[in-house]
């Protein structure tokens, strides 16, 4: 029954979870993505004509202390349309599973960034290696210079001078 709660805690919507394994306290799961095919980002043609496959690996939350990594197998597909420049293109991540170019799944990034803006980046980061999830103080700043500016709230006010030779 505990492994069912584990899992649910893991399902992110538009995935499938294929495989499930634990090493030295790192549960690596293996899955895809659901959608049949693909559209193509140059011409926005559908296109479910399978060119290749590859593996990405990106970071989840921990799970009752193990560090979580997700091994999605990506399918390339090929643009069926004569004018289109682009021959072959990956799948998207949808926004709940990643980003593009990203390594860390959405809400794991709203973790680290939510961390980050609290503690800083050395604090950040030990707070982080506690929590079973080790992130350099240098990837816990990225993630704040990269977020977005009205997202990050100002730091409270320390100090108020007033000028009395004015």
């Amino acid at each position: 029954m505990a492994s069912k709660a584990s899992d649910f805690s893991l399902r992110l919507p538009g995935l499938i979870l294929e495989s499930r394994t634990v090493i030295d306290g790192i549960v690596e799961m293996s899955g895809r993505l659901a959608a049949v095919g693909a559209n193509c980002p140059d011409c926005a043609m559908p296109s479910t004509s399978l060119h290749s496959r590859y593996d990405r690996t990106l970071s989840d939350l921990p799970v009752r202390g193990s560090t979580v990594r997700l091994r999605l197998s990506v399918r390339r597909f090929r643009c069926l349309h004569t004018p289109c420049l682009r021959r072959t293109f990956s799948e998207p991540l949808a926004p709940p599973v990643g980003r593009r170019y990203g390594r860390r799944v959405e809400r794991c990034d709203a973790l680290v960034r939510a961390v980050a803006v609290a503690l800083g980046g050395r604090p950040g980061s030990r707070m982080m290696a506690r929590l079973s999830a080790p992130w350099s103080r240098d990837t816990m700043l990225r993630v704040v210079r990269r977020s977005d500016p009205a997202t990050v709230p100002p730091p409270p006010a320390r100090v108020v001078g007033i000028d009395d030779f004015a």
